[in-house]
This record gives structure tokens, C-alpha cells and sequence, in this order.
């Protein structure tokens, strides 16, 4: 017997959550389960599901002081699980979740809220303060799990379920080459790059500050640099930085070593064109692109931030540091420049771990398996 599962999700963008989801629904076991989405109408996000044979409903997800609005998307979840004949509801963004809990709970319907972010400790959590409400709760990383701590231990309905990423796609024996070549960027050349939207935490200044660092200091090799953004803006709030981050690469005088590639389909070929991978962020759940360089054999210098040394052993698959530290980001790409051999070894070591831990089976098994586990009569 399949049971329909509504996944919600707040936004028609294209970024790592939507990314993670659209993994999860491609690769769920179709004889047990079938994707039903509600999302907003117009998007990349929507494209590929649409793309890919998946029933979306376009739906808005209004603020909860817009009771107006509120209540009429209230109605029209409850008219979707009813003419789906929903059995569980996988609510994927923080603005979905009390969404889910009220259109499920009247119909007696599971539910689980997906937590990918990380909250500031000063900051109030709603979240937390109402996870007594869903069914479920899928952290993607301990350091997101840890919100949830009460009484110094995890309560029993929080479950931690890594990211996976597809490690027949994501491989180090892609040829980046073309990739190489649309860029302008010679073989001999190494590329240090970084790949995310251009979100403010993402620490984008700081990758850029230690960019300059190692193209102005005298050192054997630095002509043969080349510093890599993968990615733009996707939300409305990033749009400005494109700009703003172009004119940090004049001011501090290494615009012909900054290559912007812009929204890339195919990263693999991006991760395959790199020589080092950097994550900058100042503070990072559960990167997807962690997931994706380390599959693609890169070592990676990283902020150890959230859940990133979770995943990234270090000094096994990974040099960390400490956020906004340009010196120190500076220091660790260096030591990677200066040994090869390490270099190698880290990426083998990375493309290891991830297959052993992180692969997208291992994440839709342990979906899946609560997905069983709540559905019990």
C-alpha cells in the first residue's frame, strides 16, 4: 500500500533546502510512498517538480498575523489531505510548520517539521517553545538537535538525519575541463572556490579578504591563483551583495583573479573544476555544498561552525577555522597550496566519509523508516 506524504514548503526558490527535499522525493521508495507538494505558485523550485512528474499545489504561506490569509491557507491544506487522502504531512520550512500542526491535527493526520536552521541563542524560538505540537521533529545536524534540549537530554520524538547527497552523481572522476574553459581559467592554474548564495552569513567578505591576503603576499605560485564564487543571489534580500561583493574585488585590487560564475546547473562540473573547496559561512546548519564538494574528492578549508565539523572530519577531510578569521582562512588554504600530497589525500578521505555516512540512501532509509514508524495503526 503507498501512502501520499504533503510536503510543504514556504518558497519556489531554488537553494539547499529546496534541494535536499527535491533529493528526498526523487529518491523515495515509490511502492510505499508518493509526493504530494504545496508550495508557492512561480519558481525554479516548482519548474523541476513540475519537470519532474510531481503533483504541486500552489499555495501561499502567509505571515500568522495575517489571520485572513492565514485561515483561508488553513482550508485549502485541509481540502488537499482530504482529496489526496494525505496520511502524513513533512512540513519543510520554519513558516510551514504551524501550518502543518493545524491543518493536520484536527484531521488526525502526523506530522513532522523538518529543522534546518540554526537559531541565535538570544534570540526567542518559536519553534522550541512549540515542539511539543508536531509528531516529529528531523534535525539535520546535532548542532540543530541541541535547540531542543530539555532537561539535558533530546526529548524522544527528535530525530537527527543528515543531509545525503547523490554520490553517483557528485564523484571526483568528473572532467572539469569545459568548465575550465567557459571560464577562461588554464589547466596549470589552481582554483580555490566557494559555492553558496550570497547570503550574508555566508562569509563571503571574509573568503574574499583571504583571497586578497594570499595574492598579495610574496610567495612562490600566487600568479597561478585563481578565487571562484559559485552561485548568486536567490532571495530578494541577497540581490544587493551581488554588486557590493564585485566591488570588494576592485577595492582590494584582485578583480582579475575573482572569477563570478553566476547560478551554475551544473555544479559538479563547478566542484570538479576546484582544487580546494572553502565554506565561509559564519554559521552553517548543514551545508549541502559540504555534502557535495567532499563526494567530488576536494579538501576543504571551513568555518567550524553548526554542523559543519559534524561532517567534515577535521584535518582528515578538512583544515577549520574560526568565522571571520580572513588570516586564519588565509593560513589554512595556504598549507593546502604548499602539499599536494595532502591535498589528495584529504579529497580521498572526503569522497570515503561521504559514501560511508552521508550518502542519499542513508537519508531517505531513515526518513522513510519514521515515516513507518508514525503511519502505525
Amino acid at each position: 500500500m503507498s501512502h501520499n506524504i504533503l510536503y510543504l514548503h514556504e518558497t519556489a526558490m531554488f537553494s539547499g533546502a529546496e534541494n535536499s527535499l527535491l533529493n528526498l522525493i526523487l529518491n523515495l521508495n515509490i511502492e510505499k510512498f508518493n509526493a504530494v507538494v504545496a508550495c508557492p505558485l512561480k519558481g525554479p523550485f516548482v519548474d523541476r517538480l513540475e519537470a519532474l512528474g510531481v503533483k504541486a499545489y500552489p499555495l501561499e504561506f502567509p505571515g500568522v498575523r495575517q489571520l485572513i490569509g492565514v485561515r483561508a491557507t488553513v482550508n485549502r491544506l485541509r481540502d488537499i489531505i482530504r482529496k489526496e487522502k494525505i496520511a502524513l504531512i513533512h512540513s519543510n520550512s520554519i513558516r510551514t510548520h504551524i501550518y502543518a500542526w493545524l491543518a493536520g491535527h484536527r484531521l488526525k493526520i502526523p506530522v513532522i517539521w523538518h529543522q534546518r536552521n540554526l537559531i541565535e541563542k538570544e534570540i526567542i524560538d518559536p519553534d522550541r517553545m512549540l515542539s511539543f505540537l508536531p509528531d516529529a521533529i528531523i534535525c539535520n545536524s546535532t548542532a540543530i538537535a541541541n535547540r531542543f534540549i530539555r532537561q539535558g537530554s533530546l526529548p524522544e520524538k527528535v530525530h537527527i538525519i543528515y543531509n545525503g547527497v547523490d554520490t553517483a552523481i557528485f564523484h571526483p572522476h568528473i572532467n572539469g575541463d569545459g568548465m575550465r574553459r567557459k571560464f577562461g581559467i588554464a589547466r596549470e592554474e589552481i582554483v580555490i572556490g566557494i559555492a553558496s548564495r550570497f547570503s550574508k552569513n555566508k562569509g563571503h567578505e571574509t573568503f574574499l579578504r583571504a583571497a586578497g591576503k594570499l595574492l598579495t603576499e610574496a610567495s612562490p605560485g600566487r600568479e597561478k591563483l585563481r578565487f571562484l564564487i559559485a552561485g548568486g543571489a536567490v532571495f530578494t534580500e541577497d540581490m544587493e551583495r551581488d554588486e557590493a561583493l564585485r566591488g570588494m574585488t576592485r577595492s582590494l585590487g584582485i578583480e582579475d583573479k575573482v572569477i563570478f560564475t553566476g547560478f551554475v546547473k551544473d555544479m559538479p562540473e563547478v566542484y570538479a573544476m576546484m582544487d580546494i573547496f572553502v565554506l565561509a559561512s559564519e554559521a552553517e546548519p548543514c551545508g549541502r555544498v559540504i555534502f557535495e564538494a567532499m563526494a567530488c574528492g576536494k579538501p576543504m578549508v571551513g568555518t567550524g561552525t553548526g554542523g559543519t565539523s559534524e561532517i567534515a572530519a577535521e584535518w582528515e577531510t578538512a583544515i577549520l577555522v574560526s568565522p571571520e578569521d580572513p588570516d586564519a582562512m588565509a593560513g589554512a588554504i595556504k598549507t593546502l597550496l604548499d602539499d599536494k600530497d595532502k591535498r589528495d589525500m584529504m579529497g580521498c578521505l572526503a569522497r570515503k566519509r561521504v559514501k560511508e555516512l552521508f550518502g542519499i540512501e542513508k537519508n531517505v532509509r531513515k526518513t522513510e523508516a519514521l515515516y513507518q514508524q508514525l503511519l502505525k495503526p
